[in-house]
């Protein structure tokens, strides 16, 4: 690709990435599935590597996605909320294991280990506690800036509103709905002839981010503690470490969380959660790899958008048989309304395959 057709692409990609991000962190509206989100932002990722000219502040690969809603007051973050760079083979995972470990050799470790967990598929948040009382929590918003949303956070039961310690500490989690509560919340919807939700992950932001926690009370949001973002009175030496803490201390942790001596136990540990998958309560949508020790990850260090010493290896979408009962195709001026198509004027529909031109 000569470099006139390489910046044409790099800028529709921008545009596109854009409109998606926003469809999906803003409006909690995709409409495209995450995988074809992925594959976008896989293509613009490679795009600018290759031509590093054309490489923007402004682009997603560069920065976090979200923004403040309105009606919400903004949270600095002390410590950035940041994203994971996504993986989509094992070749990939190999490359970011041989440069873990050759941070690992120059710093006097001869084997880094990790830490495999579940992605969750919901809302990432911060919980602020001020001698072991809750006192505030916020979305991730663009990573720096996020929305304080403590009233409605205060609502979900597993968030422990007293520590079994008085500390100071501030954690990282992922607000969700479970698979059973989503299927139960969207049958009520139906009963009262409300819109459905489209998956489980925009209906827990949806439910998030409602200006009434008496709304967001209603809805069976659930919790899963991941990370200590900051604390002055405790310190750590590994990850493991601080997760079991958090445990003992009253979080809902992430309960998925294998350590791992190398790679190939790294992988094994994908595999295993891969094949398990079906069979969690909650949805996710990928492992995260994570180096399992605090201080070379501080060595190693991050970029402004992910941290250098974690990666998120993605699974290829689910496929699933079902009873296709109707297929009901209305197309209107500008979007086909096939069930959760929602595709935009000039876009081939995916059932009939025609293309629904504005008139």
């Amino acid at each position: 690709m000569n470099k006139k057709d390489a910046k044409e692409r790099i800028e529709y990609l921008r545009k596109e990435t854009a409109y998606h991000a926003k469809k999906y962190y803003d409006e909690d509206a995709p409409e495209i599935s995450d995988f074809e989100y992925d594959m976008l932002m896989v293509e613009l990722r490679n795009l600018e590597k290759e031509f590093p000219e054309f490489i923007d502040s402004d682009s997603l690969t560069q920065k976090v996605g979200g923004t403040v809603k309105e009606g919400f007051e903004k949270v600095e973050h002390e410590v950035p909320l940041q994203s994971l760079l996504d993986i989509f083979n094992f070749d990939d995972l190999r490359a970011f294991d041989e440069r873990i470990q050759k941070s690992g050799l120059e710093n006097g470790r001869e084997n880094v280990k990790y830490i495999v967990e579940t992605k969750i598929d919901g809302l990432s948040v911060s919980l602020e506690y001020k001698n072991g009382e809750f006192v505030r929590g916020a979305t991730r918003g663009n990573g720096l800036v996020g929305e304080d949303i403590t009233e409605n956070l205060k609502t979900i039961k597993n968030i422990p509103k007293k520590l079994k310690e008085n500390i100071d500490i501030t954690v990282r989690g992922e607000v969700f709905i479970s698979k059973e509560g989503f299927e139960k919340l969207n049958e009520e919807r139906e009963i009262l002839e409300e819109p459905l939700f489209a998956n489980a992950r925009n209906a827990a932001a949806g439910s998030l981010r409602q200006l009434d926690s008496k709304e967001t009370a209603k809805r069976p949001l659930d919790i899963y503690i991941f990370n200590v973002q900051k604390s002055d009175t405790i310190k750590f030496t590994s990850h493991i470490e601080s997760l079991l803490y958090l445990e003992k201390i009253g979080f809902n942790v992430n309960p998925v969380k294998i350590p791992c001596n190398n790679i190939e136990e790294v992988i094994l540990a994908i595999n295993k959660i891969g094949d398990d998958r079906e069979s969690l309560s909650f949805g996710i949508d990928g492992a995260v790899i994570k180096v399992d020790d605090l201080e070379l990850r501080e060595i190693i260090g991050t970029t402004y958008k992910t941290p250098k010493w974690a990666i998120a290896y993605k699974y290829p979408p689910e496929k699933k048989e079902t009873i296709l009962k109707d297929i009901v195709c209305q197309v209107g001026r500008t979007r086909c309304y096939y069930s959760s198509c929602n595709i935009r004027a000039s876009k081939t529909c995916r059932i009939y395959n025609f293309t629904n031109y504005s008139s």
